[in-house]
């Protein structure tokens, strides 16, 4: 068999009873976290164009648009729900993967709302769709990104496809048709990052799965082996498959596609990271340095002379803005990272919103920040968790106008597989995101039904308590 038809009979064969515990566990709390911040990005400005735009186009209500009253197909409301889950850069990242969750949650829902599903059913898509996922993901990684491809919508697609298969009854022959189809619809460029064009990748990401599912599911044909190449004497169409056509014909290892396979689940991994800071993952750990010294030595802005901070490539490239004019590059910039949590105390939504960005008081004190990549970080350029690379490798240093330096340096966040986030600190999360969204009731019967998904009878009640009342 080829690898498109062996992750499909991973997906569509595996039985509720052959996941494991931990898997199951994760999904939830994978569920709980990108809801919430669905929730804070409901009115955020991609977002309501999303909206407007879904408004716009029309179409059977069969799914629910989070934080808001609006129903719509489930393709759009995949799409304007995973806009709104990664408009604030609040996500998680699963190591070696992508933004893997902020794809499949809004994906896997708004299928599962439109087929009148239940919370199991939803359950069991989202964990084969998200492991279909990482392993394509691991065999085209990192060459993929080095192509200048942005994963979310290339990967994610996939994800949802096959998370809709599995839902929908789909045989082993419909979800290679499915796959197929996302595969096709999969794009992204890495320009677009640092605009609303992020959130529209991901958002793309979670329509497509849902459509290719819809497609495959009345039978569409496309090629069913898309992933792998095939052989061809002529160099003729058949070997651009998925893995040549993003990854180069170099570029891919099919093998890590099935390593393992039904033994090894990305969900049970403790792989996937979760945010407690708005903006790109990379740079995380050097927020948390930044609070650890304003907590353990009581300084402030008022206090620097100037900071020097030495990231890993991968942090320097991902968070590069030196300036910043408006939200979106504040959440990829290092330099307003550093200034605004010195300047208030904290790090969270507020920092990073457009009104914060306008008040002006922050880019002053950007200009004393210095960032760099010293040697010693140099080697960990390269797909994270290989050959040792680590992105959150930091060093910082404040040099004070008293004369003293504070020295400190970090090689992981909160939140990540070092110290990893429990279910308490995702429900704090959820409740600061859901905050003036939707009632305390309707949030703490959320969080309930999240709990204890596996036994929830309809994905549609959980979706009625994600929207105003």
């Amino acid at each position: 068999m080829g690898v498109t038809e062996v992750l499909a009979k991973l997906a569509i064969e595996t039985r509720w009873e052959d996941i494991p515990d931990a898997a199951a566990e994760s999904a939830k709390l994978r569920i709980l976290d990108m809801t919430g911040i669905a929730l804070a990005g409901a009115n955020q400005k991609s977002t309501l164009i999303a909206l407007d735009t879904a408004r716009h186009m029309g179409g059977t209500e069969r799914a629910s648009i989070i934080g808001q009253k609006d129903r719509t197909s489930s393709p759009l409301a995949a799409y304007v729900n995973a806009t709104a889950a990664h408009a604030q850069e609040y996500d998680d990242y699963t190591k070696g993967v992508t933004h893997a969750s902020v794809v499949m949650v809004p994906g896997s829902l708004a299928y599962a709302e439109d087929r009148d599903l239940s919370g199991r059913d939803l359950m069991a898509g989202f964990i084969t769709g998200f492991e279909v996922e990482s392993r394509v993901a691991r065999g085209i990684r990192p060459a993929l990104l080095d192509r200048g491809w942005h994963p979310n919508a290339i990967l994610g697609s996939i994800g949802v496809a096959v998370a809709g298969a599995r839902m929908g009854g789909l045989n082993v022959a419909q979800t290679r048709m499915a796959i197929a189809v996302a595969a096709s619809e999969g794009s992204g460029l890495r320009k677009n990052v640092g605009s609303m064009g992020k959130a529209f990748h991901v958002g793309h990401g979670a329509k497509c799965g849902v459509f290719a599912t819809l497609l495959a599911e009345r039978g569409y044909q496309m090629d069913p082996d898309i992933i792998e190449p095939s052989e061809t004497d002529v160099g003729g169409h058949e070997k651009f498959g998925l893995a040549v056509c993003f990854a180069g014909e170099d570029g891919f290892d099919l093998s890590l596609m099935t390593d393992k396979l039904g033994k090894r689940w990305e969900l049970a991994e403790n792989t996937t990271i979760v945010c407690f800071h708005p903006g790109s993952t990379a740079p995380a750990s050097t927020i948390d340095a930044v609070l650890d010294v304003i907590s353990e030595h009581g300084i402030n802005a008022d206090d620097i002379e100037r900071v020097h901070a030495e990231v890993t490539p991968q942090a320097r490239a991902i968070a590069c803005y030196d300036e910043v004019e408006d939200s979106y590059k504040a959440r990829y910039s290092l330099k307003w990272s550093i200034a605004v949590s010195l300047i208030d105390g904290k790090n969270g939504l507020a920092q990073y919103d457009q009104s914060r960005v306008d008040k002006g008081d922050v880019q002053p004190l950007m200009k004393k920040v210095d960032v760099d990549v010293p040697e010693d970080f140099a080697h960990h350029r390269g797909q994270w968790g290989v050959d040792g690379v680590n992105w959150a490798e930091m060093r910082i240093a404040f040099h004070l106008k008293d004369g003293r330096t504070i020295n400190h340096a970090r090689s992981y966040a909160r939140g990540w597989s070092e110290e990893p986030a429990t279910w308490d600190d995702i429900v704090g999360k959820f409740v600061d995101c859901s905050d003036g969204v939707i009632s305390a009731d309707q949030r703490d019967d959320a969080i309930e039904m999240i709990a204890d998904l596996e036994t929830l009878e309809k994905v549609s009640q959980l979706m009625k308590a994600l929207q105003p009342s």
